[in-house]
């Protein structure tokens, strides 16, 4: 398997521990394509369909039936965490290159 910066997969974040994001769910693929390929983890960033994570300051709206997600969802760029590429499960999107920049940009209020 190998994930590219900007795609959505289906994986098990579980286990965790207190506030963690948890479960089956989708994640962005946030570490570079260098380190996707010569790495066997990989920087993601969790989705939830919450509708109180939304405008939040370090978030970013994906529409729902949209680039692979099929409800409206928040990545949660304050929950960025690294995963073994075996937890991811199978590819569901892609954000473009245009939607990813958007992505970065909020990156600055978390580093």
């Amino acid at each position: 398997m190998m994930p590219k910066q900007g795609d959505i997969y289906l994986a098990d974040l579980n286990p965790v521990k207190g506030h963690e994001q948890a479960g089956l769910r989708p994640v962005l693929v946030m570490q570079n394509n260098v380190l996707n390929t010569n790495l066997s983890t990989v920087i993601i960033a969790p989705l939830t369909t919450n509708p109180k994570a939304k405008g939040k300051l370090t978030t970013f709206h994906i529409p729902a039936k949209k680039h692979g997600v099929e409800r409206e969802s928040i990545v949660l760029l304050y929950q960025i965490r690294t995963l073994d590429k075996g937890r991811l499960m199978r590819k569901v999107g892609e954000l473009n290159n245009e939607q990813f920049s958007e992505v970065k940009k909020q990156l600055h209020f978390v580093f």
